[in-house]
């Protein structure tokens, strides 16, 4: 078997070598049709001892690139979802290699973070949920009871535990965001730092820490961030990420972290990577300073108005 991707790694100057071959490994696995046990362990040997070498950046990508890959190595899924959980999350939440006993254990190991994004799966199992039911906290108890509505409301579902065929629409979005991956060599940002604490505040399923995160790298009032940021995929909050300079790949990572897979096939996927790529970031930076001329003019109008209010009511006092 022949992976093209690995000569990338010759021509790579920065960045290092566990991170690059680990990136070329999965990559390159991810885009076999029918994987074979042999190109599973070929896999397996070769990433697993990367992984105590790779960044957190790669080690994240190698998550979401399994997540949903019913042939994944089953020793490189567990030892990546015992890792750190805005690594970790996406194969909490939906790799269907871990099975209730896998997602107990890891639990036990790991504690509540990994408990609250194991409770947002489709869980039939009763010994699981039991044991989610014992941390007596109330995020795991709002997602099971959703995930509990959500399968009363709906047709019946299938366990988590029974892998579902893979539709080639799954699989072409996959492969769109493996190539995302391997374009991206610039990184997440100018400031790659920014760009990978918001990227981790938007994968621990916690809206209001990114829109807190969020309003303090841009600047903002909290209220304004909350606006920006909204219920859904929208232009304002796709502004904001490109006027922080993050990546495409980045901001991709922010809106999946925030809403789920929003670009659900491949042509939108690269109509976003296009638009996105096409936003000037000193025009995103004057688009927020715009924002932010605007929330000062509400202050001060509303100011005036408290100030009116005040002189008002103390001449009714006198008179």
């Amino acid at each position: 078997m022949k992976y093209p991707e690995f000569r990338a790694l010759e021509d790579r100057s920065s960045g290092s070598k566990a991170d690059d071959l680990l990136t070329a490994s999965i990559t390159a696995f991810c885009c076999v049709a029918r994987p074979a046990k042999s190109d599973a362990q070929q896999l397996e040997d070769l990433a697993v001892p990367l992984l105590a070498l790779a960044s957190q950046r790669v080690r994240r990508h190698a998550a979401a690139a399994l997540s949903e890959f019913s042939h994944a190595p089953k020793r490189l899924v567990l030892a990546l979802a015992e890792d750190e959980v805005d690594i970790s999350a996406p194969l909490l939440l939906r790799s269907p290699v871990l099975k209730p006993s896998d997602l107990t254990d890891i639990i036990t190991h790991k504690g509540i973070g990994h408990a609250r994004a194991i409770a947002r799966r489709q869980i039939t199992d009763p010994e699981l949920l039991r044991v989610l039911h014992e941390f007596n906290d109330p995020a795991i108890e709002r997602a099971l009871e959703l995930q509990s509505n959500t399968g009363e409301s709906g047709d019946d579902q299938m366990p988590d535990t029974m892998p579902t065929p893979e539709s080639p629409r799954l699989r072409e979005t996959r492969e769109a965001l493996k190539a995302l991956m391997r374009e991206s060599d610039a990184g997440f940002s100018s400031d790659q730092a920014l760009a990978e604490h918001l990227v981790d505040a938007a994968l621990l399923d916690q809206t209001t820490f990114f829109e807190a995160e969020l309003a303090k790298a841009l600047k903002l009032d909290p209220d304004s961030a909350r606006r920006i940021t909204g219920h859904g995929l929208n232009a304002e909050l796709t502004i904001a990420l490109a006027s922080l300079g993050l990546s495409a790949e980045a901001a991709h990572l922010v809106l999946t972290g925030l809403f789920g897979l929003v670009h659900k096939d491949l042509h939108s996927l690269r109509l976003f990577v296009q638009s996105y790529r096409q936003i000037d970031q000193e025009k995103a930076q004057t688009t927020v300073e715009r924002w932010k001329t605007q929330e000062n003019s509400q202050k001060l109008r509303q100011k005036l108005r408290e100030m009116a209010a005040d002189f008002e009511n103390g001449a009714r006092k006198v008179s």
